[in-house]
């Protein structure tokens, strides 16, 4: 299956997919993964799988996992599920909850992937504006 041609049409894949997901499992809206959430995973998902930078400034080192359009739903979808448990809410669940398989998608060899991974997050998620909130919560998953 071909990947979408661009960050948009794959963004709109994953919100549907996602919310699908949601539909079945029941869950209410607000736990929904909001769109600006789902545009910054796809967008890591497309740059590591890509070896680039979506504005092709930088050129980066990609791990070997695939990071394929069902790779990022699954994440988003893990991540809401573990979010929304009844016993994570009580306990006032933080945005790395959302996240927890992120890393575990990317990494797949301990050595290559992880190495990639780490750039990516010190040469492009730190550096990226508006973004600080997801190079903290990812930097504390590894922790």
């Amino acid at each position: 299956m071909p990947l979408p041609a661009t960050l948009e049409e794959e963004v709109a894949i994953v919100k549907n997919r996602v919310e699908q997901i949601g539909e079945s499992l029941r869950l209410p809206l607000k736990y929904l993964t909001p769109i600006e959430e789902i545009r910054r995973l796809v967008t890591i998902f497309r740059e590591l799988r890509n070896g680039k930078t979506e504005d092709g400034k930088r050129k980066l080192k990609s791990p070997g996992s695939t990071l394929s359009t069902a790779d990022t739903i699954s994440v988003i979808s893990n991540g809401t599920r573990y979010f929304y448990h009844p016993l994570r809410r009580r306990r006032n669940p933080r945005r790395r909850h959302r996240l927890s398989s992120l890393a575990g998608a990317v990494v797949k060899d301990p050595v290559q992937d992880k190495t990639a991974w780490l750039e990516y997050l010190e040469t492009v998620v730190k550096e990226r504006e508006g973004w600080e909130d997801l190079y903290e919560a990812c930097r504390e998953l590894l922790d």
